[in-house]
């Protein structure tokens, strides 16, 4: 139908539908409608009615008023938007344009009929055009090529990934993240560690990151409640005010009374026994003792040595005496972990008696500030035995101390880890670890908090590269944020204790960051690390002007439990830390003493530079093709401690085996040496990054055997007396002050010369040198099958 008036002329469908033909009604043509109606069956299993009902139906009727008022607004707005934009634009814009372009094409088919075919000139134009903008599009970077992708060939590119990388590093995000962090106390299993935790989870959330794990165990823990400390010197009484500050997490309750005071110095095997030998040590006594590089073997020489507490020591912080440092005085290097369940998960119902549990002390302790031991100390004469500094010791009935130290104890409580994840896109049985210890006693910004600050903040640059370049490194990446450092490693024992295989399995490397301190002073860097890695991170060309000095692990931390098992780990220190002076473990370490450092512009570059470093080491660690291990520098390791054994003990072992044993693993690293340098000449120079299958297969295998290096030169019975460390290369010997040399390596056979048994030690080093055996055994038996 053609509805006049219409200035486009298109056909119309009518407003109304057309309407169905009603019985009964008059005829309108001769044909519409039979004469007589058909007649109906009835379908139903009733009979009709004989009489005919003659009620009327109801019908509902309807008012469509409105919806006929809403379908005209609609038509109209429609006509309008017709008359007044569609059609004046194409006549005034769309026509004319139309017409000009025609008018251009005719005048181009003219010229170019004067110079040949207009087809085929045409056609040229067209290519050259196409060509032009493509070229356009290439240089744009709007499509995907090795730069724009951050790789080279099917590998990374790492300078471009870490020239995005430092454009990347958010600052204000770290500030902010250190600043909640060491808002408030978070003790493993406090509220306070509750907020922190979640804050953790927010971030891992925010950032895409898969958490794997929000693990939860029940560990021995205990909290400050009551103590006090009196002393009594020629008859009078003399307070020391003390509250729960003094506190050492897992500390035994316990109340002396009258009890001698003796000044130990350091409180080590040597002074305790300098103590004895002038009969100092007779009768009950407890020790006055600044806090050593070890405390746990400072609690084992008192034990040994009959003591029936300490008082430990805390040096002044820039003159300031008042601050304690609260120092956990649980024994890692007799079993880590939950004091009650040695051995198997915590939450597990079986458990032992506090009273039996050896990673435990036996008597009370309690930190003092510099102030409150001062009182102390000058109680006591300047008699006795005199120590390096000067100090003396002091006699037995000078000082008698009245101590009570009550804690709150739960023997079943939270402690609780973070493990969050990366999916690898090659190799992905395999993995690294980065972990930040995450509970403090205190507020603890300068430690553990600044550490975890760091992971969070590598987690992001991690995310960052996968979002702009569709990125995955090669291995997976985990990254823990472990509880209940304080007490005795909880969190990080209790996670391997109930993922021993898998973790060993597939964890061929740890960076941990918890000792990392805020810069104070120069850039520098204290790695303690694998032999396997310590060539990784000596030769690493960009340093971002830290000075990094790399050498042996030598520190108790959460890191224990997998190099125990026989995981390679780094451990990344800052000087200050190392050094153990407060504010580090004390009320004093909070946000507003730190937050000017923060603002200062080398002191934010120097933060920087180092999240910078830290990530390009966690980088290429789990990105690099080939697993960065030199085995070569790991025989240099191990030989250098074998003539150092023979030089500190001569006459008593015989090391030949040892000896023999690493010619082997020297043969190894030659060979893997020679592999990884053809094959980077082969796939990274000769063909810019590609590699041909059968490589990637030699290559898997390679790191397959690398990352087995490490677990498979571990005892499963565990080291004589000490079951829980396997590692019979690199570990700590149960008195690490009481060994000549390196006391972290060959642990067992330290040992054993300790307590003077040559024929245990000889045998022990006989194990050491069948284990290197075999393991090269089987790193040279090791198929293609990965």
């Amino acid at each position: 139908m053609r509805i006049p008036g219409l200035r486009s002329g298109y056909d119309r469908v009518p407003d109304q539908e057309a309407q169905e033909p009603v019985q009964n009604e008059p005829e309108m043509s001769q044909d519409s409608l039979p004469l007589d109606p058909p007649e109906y069956d009835y379908t139903f299993d009733t009979e009709p009615s004989e009489e005919p009902d003659n009620a009327m139906e109801q019908m509902e009727y309807e008012d469509d008023s409105t919806l006929q008022d809403s379908v005209g607004k609609i038509q109209r707005f429609r006509d309008s938007f017709s008359n007044n934009i569609v059609i004046p634009v194409r006549e005034k814009i769309m026509d004319p344009l139309a017409q000009i372009i025609s008018m251009v094409s005719e005048k181009i088919d003219y010229y170019l009929n004067k110079v040949g075919n207009p087809l085929i000139l045409r056609r040229f134009f067209y290519i050259v055009l196409m060509s032009i903008i493509a070229y356009m599009i290439m240089v744009s970077g709007l499509l995907p090529t090795e730069l724009s992708l951050g790789s080279r060939g099917m590998f990374s590119d790492y300078q471009v990934l870490m020239d995005y990388a430092k454009d990347s590093v958010d600052l204000s995000k770290f500030e902010r993240d250190v600043e909640y962090i060491s808002s408030m106390p978070h003790m493993s299993g406090t509220k306070g560690d509750t907020a922190v935790r979640n804050y953790i989870l927010e971030s891992f959330t925010n950032n895409g990151i898969r958490l794997i794990r929000e693990s939860n165990y029940n560990g021995y823990s205990n909290y400050p409640s009551e103590v006090s400390l009196k002393a009594v010197h020629n008859g009078q009484e003399v307070i020391i005010n003390v509250n729960q500050e003094n506190f050492n997490p897992l500390s035994k309750d316990g109340e002396l009374n009258g009890v001698n005071l003796i000044f130990a110095n350091k409180g080590s095997l040597q002074d305790l026994e300098n103590l004895r030998q002038n009969g100092l040590l007779n009768g009950e006594f407890i020790l006055l003792e600044h806090y050593g590089s070890v405390v746990s073997e400072q609690v084992l020489a008192a034990e040994k040595y009959g003591a029936k507490g300490i008082l430990f020591i805390t040096a002044e912080q820039d003159g300031n005496g008042d601050v304690v440092q609260d120092r956990s005085v649980g024994k890692p290097q007799v079993w880590p972990g939950d004091a009650l369940t040695p051995g198997w998960p915590g939450n597990s119902f079986q458990s032992i008696d506090p009273k039996f549990a050896t990673g435990l002390p036996h008597i009370p302790t309690m930190p003092l500030s510099w102030n409150q031991a001062s009182i102390l100390l000058n109680l006591l004469s300047k008699s006795g035995v005199q120590f390096d500094d000067s100090s003396f010791s002091g006699q037995p009935g000078e000082a008698l101390i009245n101590m009570k130290v009550k804690t709150t104890v739960r023997e079943r409580h939270p402690v609780n880890n973070l493990l969050g994840k990366i999916e690898g896109g090659e190799q992905n049985d395999k993995a690294i670890i980065i972990a930040a210890s995450r509970t403090s006693v205190f507020k603890g910004t300068s430690y553990p908090s600044y550490g975890t600050a760091m992971l969070l903040s590598i987690l992001q640059l991690f995310q960052e590269l996968k979002y702009k370049f569709d990125w995955k490194p090669l291995r997976n990446v985990y990254f823990a944020s472990y509880g209940g450092n304080e007490f005795n490693l909880a969190g990080a024992t209790e996670l391997l204790e109930e993922n021993a295989g898998p973790l060993k399995d597939e964890i061929y490397s740890v960076i941990d960051l918890s000792q990392l301190t805020i810069p104070t002073g120069e850039r520098k860097l204290d790695i303690q690390s694998h032999p396997l890695l310590q060539e990784f991170f000596e030769n690493e060309e960009n340093r971002f002007g830290y000075n990094v000095n790399v050498r042996d692990v030598q520190e108790y931390g959460d890191w224990i439990p997998l190099m125990a098992n026989g995981v390679p780990v780094s451990v990344i220190s800052s000087p200050d830390f190392l050094e153990g002076k407060p504010p580090l473990l004390t009320s004093a370490d909070d946000f507003e003493k730190i937050k000017d450092i923060l603002h200062d512009d080398n002191q934010r570059q120097a933060v920087s530079d180092l999240l910078l470093f830290l990530f390009q080491s966690a980088l290429k660690l789990a990105d690099n093709p080939s697993i960065p291990f030199s085995v070569m520098r790991y025989v240099h390791v191990v030989d250098s401690a074998i003539q150092e054994l023979g030089n500190n003990y001569p006459g008593h072992l015989n090391c030949q085996e040892v000896v023999n044993s690493l010619l082997l693993w020297k043969k190894i690293g030659e060979e893997w040496a020679a592999w990884s340098k053809s094959w980077d000449n082969v796939v990274m120079v000769r063909d810019e990054g590609i590699e041909p299958s059968l490589l990637s297969v030699h290559r898997w295998t390679w790191n397959k055997k690398l990352a087995n290096i490490g677990r498979r030169q571990c005892k499963n019975e565990g080291l004589p007396n000490r079951a829980f460390y396997k590692n019979v290369l690199f570990g700590p010997a149960y008195w690490t002050q009481a060994v000549k040399g390196d006391p972290w390596i060959f642990p067992s056979v330290k040992d054993a010369i300790v307590d003077e048994d040559w024929n245990r030690a000889q045998s022990e080093l006989n194990s050491v040198a069948q284990i290197l055996q075999q393991s090269a055994a089987l790193f040279l038996e090791e198929t293609n099958d990965i």
